[in-house]
């Protein structure tokens, strides 16, 4: 097992023992946290299957775009800018949230680029 695969397995685990965030009650959290749940969905499928060694990290379509999703994501959390009652906790949770799948996703697009 190459130490790249350690990581992402690491880093799949830990993404994994995060419950998912609270539903936001803003209007441009909620927008957010469905693109969030757009990713979420597609990558945790594949994921799993390449942590339990059912397919390789190559047959994943798409890895370096899915990393710019995850990124993209980020980075939009981020511009929101602060947010109020309810939703700065969430808003926190996002980020931690967001911050375990980006980390997951660059080592799995690592590990699907060619040796």
């Amino acid at each position: 097992m190459t130490d790249t695969m350690a990581e992402f397995r690491a880093a799949f685990d830990a993404f994994r023992a995060l419950p998912y965030p609270a539903l936001p009650r803003g209007e441009e959290l909620r927008d957010w946290n469905s693109r969030l749940l757009d990713l979420d969905g597609y990558v945790a499928g594949y994921a799993a299957r390449v942590r339990d060694g059912r397919i390789g990290a190559a047959e994943v379509p798409g890895t370096d775009a899915l990393l710019l999703e995850a990124e993209t994501l980020r980075r939009d959390l981020d511009a929101l800018g602060p947010q109020e009652g309810d939703d700065a906790e969430s808003a926190d949770d996002y980020r931690a949230y967001i911050g375990a799948l980006e980390r997951m996703v660059r080592l799995l697009a690592l590990l699907a680029r060619p040796v």
